[in-house]
C-alpha cells in the first residue's frame, strides 16, 4: 500500500497539533509558511526562509458539567411537573385522553388521538381487489392514557381482533422520548 506524501504530511501535522494542543494551555505559538506553501505550527520561531506569524492562545475554559440532552433524564423526572399554562411547579395538569375504538364488526383498537369514524373492512375470501371491501362504523370511548397503555401491553392483546389498527409508536419516537405510554 502506497500512501502519498501529502497524506503523510497531513497526518503528521494533525498528530503534532493534537499533541501540541493537549500540552499548551495558554500562551502563543508560531505559524510558519514554508516555501512550498504548506503550514506548520510550532512553539519556537520559524526558520529564516519561512514567513512567520504569531498566534495568541486563549486560556482553556474551566471544566463544566455536561449538558443534559436526555428526554427523560433522572433530574427532570424527580422534579414536580410544570403546568403547561402557568409554568408553576407542582400544578397538576389534566391527563391527555386516549381512546378505545370499537368497530361494528367486533374489532377493538386503541388510539392516543381521536378514533376514525369508520374503517374499511376487507373480506379476505374475495379474490378480486376491492370487491370485498366495505365501510364499518366505529364508536369511541375515552380512556385515561394510563389505562389505554395498560390495555395495549396486556398479555392477551396479541390475539385481540383489531390489534393491527392500534396506534403504535416508532422506535425513533420512543428513543426521542415521545412515547405516550412512558
Amino acid at each position: 500500500m502506497c500512501i502519498s506524501r501529502s497524506v503523510l504530511l497531513a497526518l503528521a501535522m494533525l498528530g503534532g497539533l493534537s499533541f501540541f494542543a493537549a500540552s499548551v494551555q495558554a500562551g502563543s505559538i508560531y505559524r510558519c509558511r514554508h516555501e512550498d506553501g504548506s503550514l506548520a505550527y510550532q512553539d519556537r520561531p520559524c526558520a529564516a526562509a519561512q514567513r512567520q506569524s504569531r498566534v495568541e492562545l486563549a486560556p482553556a475554559p474551566p471544566p463544566a458539567a455536561s449538558p443534559d440532552y436526555g428526554a427523560g433524564s433522572s433530574a427532570r423526572s424527580k422534579a414536580a411537573p410544570r403546568s403547561p399554562r402557568s409554568g408553576v411547579r407542582g400544578a397538576r395538569r389534566a391527563e391527555t385522553p386516549s381512546y378505545e375504538c370499537r368497530a361494528a364488526n367486533g374489532e377493538v383498537f386503541y388510539r392516543h388521538s381521536a378514533c376514525p369514524t369508520s374503517i374499511v373492512e376487507t373480506d379476505p375470501t374475495r379474490q378480486r381487489r376491492g370487491a370485498g371491501s366495505s365501510s364499518v362504523a366505529v364508536s369511541a370511548t375515552a380512556l385515561t392514557r394510563t389505562e389505554a397503555c395498560r390495555r395495549l401491553a396486556a398479555a392477551g392483546s396479541i390475539g385481540r381482533r383489531g390489534r393491527d389498527r392500534d396506534e403504535r409508536v416508532s422506535t425513533y419516537e420512543r428513543n426521542a422520548g415521545r412515547d405516550p405510554c412512558r
